[in-house]
């Protein structure tokens, strides 16, 4: 199969999108169609001047964040992807271009491997997402090497969202958003993370997960994905009562992950660093939901009781 070749299909493509699946805020299309007997799917993306999105005040900064999340999807399945196949399940890549600005990726429909998305995870849903997650975060730190390049992961972090903190209303999490950012920065082991890890983003055989959508990968601690994961399948009292349990299954398979490469002492010593850090991810990722939509669903009493537990951590130093 020529990639170029089948880079000009699609973009014959271009002009029919009544068929297609929208992007978020008119980013682009989703196609799904058959090439040379190969059900394929085409995400073919360009940034347009204006964001289609009530919540995010244009800027020269929002503009430039989502250019450089599909960029780094690509260069993700161009350069890093190959090197995490082989222990957790990414879509087979077919083609890759960016050409007048415009992103084209070419994968395999994963429904044709036996993969599904759901509405809804069940607790083994949620199990095989967090495997998943364990693996490919064990890649990242026992083979630094794979880091080079990147730099920070997520679309909440405080550097990627200027235009959220100045709209934040003033008050103690906004006075600490520094001192978290930083802790989160210092902490010594830094690994790639999914960035986005959502239950949207992962599809499910009866064996495993295979996850997609690479925009917002990069550096980090392995539990901010732990935590995105858990604000998209769980909210108020079952996100209280569900929380330990999820995170102690992702150190146990984090473990053994590493276990092959990693002396037990080092795994522990990890553990300890990133368990510290848990209220910080939690307290971090409020931060930008205050300044983006202050009634957003996802501010639950679990979130707002691990940031404040950050915050008294903060005060004891």
């Amino acid at each position: 199969m020529s990639t170029s070749a089948l880079v000009s299909h699609v973009m014959t493509m271009l002009v029919d999108t009544q068929q297609a699946q929208a992007l978020w805020s008119g980013c682009g299309y989703i196609h799904k169609f058959t090439y040379q007997g190969e059900l394929l799917v085409a995400k073919v993306a360009t940034v347009p001047a204006q964001l289609a999105h009530r919540h995010i005040t244009q800027s020269p900064h929002s503009l430039r964040r989502k250019y450089q999340s599909y960029a780094k999807e690509l260069n993700f399945y161009r350069h890093t992807g190959q090197r995490y196949t082989s222990v957790c399940t990414l879509p087979e890549v077919k083609a890759l271009a960016h050409q007048n600005e415009v992103f084209i990726l070419v994968l395999s429909d994963f429904e044709t491997q036996g993969y599904r998305n759901v509405s809804a995870a069940s607790r083994v849903h949620l199990d095989y997402m967090l495997t998943w997650l364990a693996r490919f975060h064990a890649v990242g730190l026992v083979d630094p090497d794979v880091l080079t390049g990147y730099a920070r992961g997520n679309y909440w972090h405080l550097d990627t969202r200027p235009d959220e903190f100045e709209r934040m209303a003033s008050g103690e999490l906004k006075n600490s958003a520094q001192a978290i950012n930083q802790r989160l920065l210092d902490c010594p082991y830094q690994t790639l993370i999914h960035g986005d890890a959502k239950l949207a983003n992962f599809a499910f055989s009866s064996k495993q997960a295979l996850g997609y959508d690479f925009q917002h990968v990069g550096l980090g601690v392995g539990i901010a994905d732990v935590m995105l994961l858990l604000t998209s399948i769980y909210s108020g009292r079952e996100l209280e009562t569900q929380a330990r349990a999820c995170l102690d299954s992702y150190f146990e398979q984090l473990g053994r992950a590493l276990s092959v490469s990693w002396s037990a002492e080092r795994i522990v010593e990890l553990e300890k660093s990133w368990r510290e850090l848990w209220p910080y991810v939690w307290a971090d990722f409020q931060r930008f939901l205050m300044g983006w939509k202050p009634d957003h669903q996802k501010l639950t009493a679990y979130m707002f009781s691990q940031s404040e537990l950050c915050l008294a951590q903060l005060g004891e130093v």
